[in-house]
């Protein structure tokens, strides 16, 4: 039986990080933790969170969530939080302080470490902390996702928090909040919202909403990235590109695909996920494309591309265009050994509702590939 996913409040447009305010008393909040990350308060977004507060709420600030999460970082918030009596989460920032949010509202309510929660996902109950999400860039979705990845420490494999305990109560999706993101994480987060609806859309659950949903999301995507990276202060731009990572987000409630797969297994190094993901995503398409699988004619069209079997030189052609490397290796990674990353690839669970699965041989030469 098909089970259509409920997605949490959003609150999207300009000027929506106002209803924070409105939605604290409505839940009843007294004393929110802000999480974040130090570029943003360096770069004034915080500020523009806290004007926004409501006045004599005695909320905390939280500016040390690392760019990719760790239990670490989750941890030194929870002494915080706990320390000051705060009774919520607010998440401003990208995937990485979103993500660090849910693994936070967990801990925070329940007892024991949070490695028996990433270890057996089953043990979260519905008895977590209010949580908030109002995102800074335009591509990981995590403002609206059921999961997300915390590693173990930094550079190590992420283990996945995976529950529907986890969603965020409430997303404020505002777009002003991402004109100050430099064009290459523009690039990089965009990507990461085309390749959501990707792989939403390949997967084989069932759910013709979501498809519909992430079809437009990548027409946005083709329709708006250049003008997005070329111009951070376009706001019909900026506009678009948010609902196009708010879509990706619905997008991932079919699942991911091996694209993602391969970010995880690269990801152990400090790269990017948006970019590897964008790197991924061509020889992917190639290997659907050797298999026969006619859903890359819908997800061609809505790229502008008329063959299908023209979408993963498009894909390659449009990271060039934007400013993102030709291969992996030009993002730095410094790893040699194919196979080890094969054998990886292949024990990975994200790719389980792929319409084909690669063996560890098409893993090995699809990462041959990616490095470029």
């Amino acid at each position: 039986m098909t089970i259509l996913p409920a997605f949490p409040k959003i609150h999207f447009d300009f000027g929506a990080v106002a209803a924070i305010g409105p939605e604290l008393a409505a839940w009843g909040i007294k004393r929110p933790l802000i999480i974040t990350d130090a570029g943003l308060v360096e770069h004034g977004i915080i500020a523009k969170v806290k004007a926004v507060m409501p006045s004599g709420m005695g909320y905390g600030v939280f500016a040390d969530i690392p760019p990719n999460p760790t239990i670490a970082g989750v941890e030194a918030a929870l002494d915080h939080y706990r320390a000051d009596g705060h009774d919520a989460i607010i998440g401003v920032g990208g995937g990485s302080v979103l993500d660090s949010g849910k693994a936070l509202r967990t801990v925070a309510t329940h007892s024991g470490p949070l490695i028996d929660y990433l270890k057996d996902p089953t043990k979260i109950t519905a008895k977590v902390a209010p949580y908030i999400t109002v995102p800074t860039t335009a591509g990981t979705g995590a403002e609206i996702t059921f999961g997300g990845g915390i590693h173990v420490e930094t550079n190590a494999h992420a283990l996945p928090i995976r529950s529907p305990h986890v969603r965020p109560d409430v997303a404020i999706c505002d777009p002003e909040l991402t004109m100050t993101l430099p064009p290459l994480l523009t690039a990089a987060t965009g990507m990461d919202a085309y390749s959501h609806c990707f792989e939403g859309y390949m997967a084989t659950t069932v759910n013709p909403p979501i498809d519909a949903i992430a079809l437009d999301g990548i027409a946005r995507v083709i329709a708006y990235i250049e003008r997005a990276v070329a111009d951070g202060t376009d706001r019909e731009a900026r506009w678009h590109m948010m609902m196009a990572a708010v879509q990706g987000g619905m997008a991932i409630y079919k699942r991911l695909g091996p694209v993602h797969t391969l970010s995880h297994v690269f990801g152990d190094s400090p790269l990017h996920h948006g970019a590897l993901v964008a790197l991924c995503m061509p020889p992917v398409m190639r290997f659907y494309q050797d298999r026969g699988e006619t859903r890359l004619g819908a997800i061609a069209q809505a790229s502008g591309v008329a063959d299908q079997r023209d979408l993963a030189g498009a894909v390659t052609a449009l990271n060039g265009k934007i400013g993102l490397p030709s291969g992996v290796r030009e993002l730095g990674y410094p790893g040699t050994d194919l196979d080890a990353l094969a054998v990886d690839a292949a024990k990975g669970a994200f790719d389980a509702d792929a319409p084909h699965k690669p063996d560890q041989s098409a893993y090995r030469a699809i990462i041959e590939a990616a490095l470029g």
